[in-house]
């Protein structure tokens, strides 16, 4: 079996849960959950400028610019045992968005939230890569930002406002076409991967042509029902244990492989972290070819980011997504991390 690239599932259980519990609005992405946000702030405080860090996706500014935003970026780097922010308090900007990055809840966001929160800054905690690890930086947040799809298949994305009435309205607009194809593509890649019946190249064409629907127009899509259904009943006990019983696997084979090809971007499984992947900060020069590697061998391991924003050098050369999430037990991630040793030995890298 495959493993990495697209969702198709969602484990759900009996038992419903409270992720859609607050002052919510529901898109169909990240990106309209984004504007949302923007457009917010900017009816209601007026803002027309965000700090925002220079180690994101590229997509993420989209929703900022659309609304009229001034953007200005804050370096990120891989410091020590985990990663700095260079935030400087005279930014000047009337937002800021913080994150913690992997599912890794760092110490330093939510002091940066806090110091910005004291000084009248709106502040937008992206929750995305942290929503499963009760990140501290969202007690500081004004709003904050979830994108479901990045951690099990989804149409539905959700911004929570934390103070006071949106002012904004609930989005309506629903873009059919998109979650048409995106539901077919996932029953075929079930199927292709449970039954084994079918081929890849059709689901990943579907995956393709639903991806450049959204790059083409994000702007105000609802989230999708049966999303928002699913998610109430996600079954959230699985998904953590699973995530961090596979992560700690990873990160202890991690320890026994040459740190001067392959490190871990964060040391330690904190008590409360649940990883979206475990990063890893791979020789420049061989990432590219590790991870094509790993491919060959139909393991799909994501680089975060592959556009560069600046200000964040090291970790967009070096960065390589190892899996670890609920969809793969623990002989799979051994198979994972057998095929980054092989590469190693084939390599020379290790005896």
């Amino acid at each position: 079996m495959e493993i990495g690239s697209v969702f198709w599932s969602a484990p759900l259980s009996e038992k419903k849960n409270n992720l859609l519990v607050g002052n919510m609005r529901h898109a169909m992405s990240g990106r309209a959950a984004l504007e949302l946000v923007a457009a917010d702030l900017k009816i209601e405080r007026g803002a027309k400028s965000i700090y925002m860090p220079a180690y994101c996706c590229d997509s993420m500014l989209e929703p900022f610019k659309k609304q009229g935003y001034e953007i200005k970026l804050y370096a990120v780097e891989p410091y020590s045992k985990t990663v700095h922010r260079q935030v400087f308090t005279d930014h000047g900007c009337d937002a800021i968005l913080l994150l913690d990055y992997f599912g890794f809840d760092s110490e330093e966001t939510a002091v940066f939230a806090m110091a910005e929160k004291l000084r009248g800054t709106a502040v937008i905690v992206d929750c995305v890569q942290s929503v499963f690890s009760k990140t501290a930086a969202a007690e500081y947040a004004d709003y904050t930002v979830t994108s479901w799809r990045k951690w099990f298949f989804s149409c539905a994305a959700t911004a929570e406002k934390k103070c006071g009435e949106w002012v904004v309205p609930e989005l309506t607009k629903s873009c059919e076409k998109r979650i048409a194809l995106l539901r077919e593509a996932a029953e075929l890649k079930e199927a292709y991967i449970e039954k084994g019946l079918g081929d890849k190249q059709s689901f990943r064409a579907l995956f393709g042509e639903a991806e450049e629907l959204l790059d083409e127009d994000f702007s105000g899509y609802a989230a999708e029902e049966r999303s928002l259904n699913e998610l109430e009943y996600l079954d959230v006990d699985f998904v953590v244990s699973r995530r961090r019983e596979n992560a700690k696997l990873i990160m202890d084979e991690l320890k026994t492989l040459p740190r001067e090809i392959i490190r871990p971007m964060y040391e330690k499984l904190g008590d409360n972290d649940v990883p979206l992947y475990v990063p890893v900060l791979v020789k420049p020069e061989l990432r590219r070819e590790l991870q094509q590697y790993l491919a060959r061998s139909e393991v799909y391991c994501p680089i975060h980011w592959p556009s560069e924003l600046g200000g964040a050098n090291k970790l967009y050369d070096g960065e390589l997504s190892i899996v670890c999430d609920q969809r793969y037990g623990i002989d799979d991630i051994k198979r994972e991390m057998t095929v980054i040793r092989e590469y190693m030995t084939d390599n020379g890298y290790l005896l």
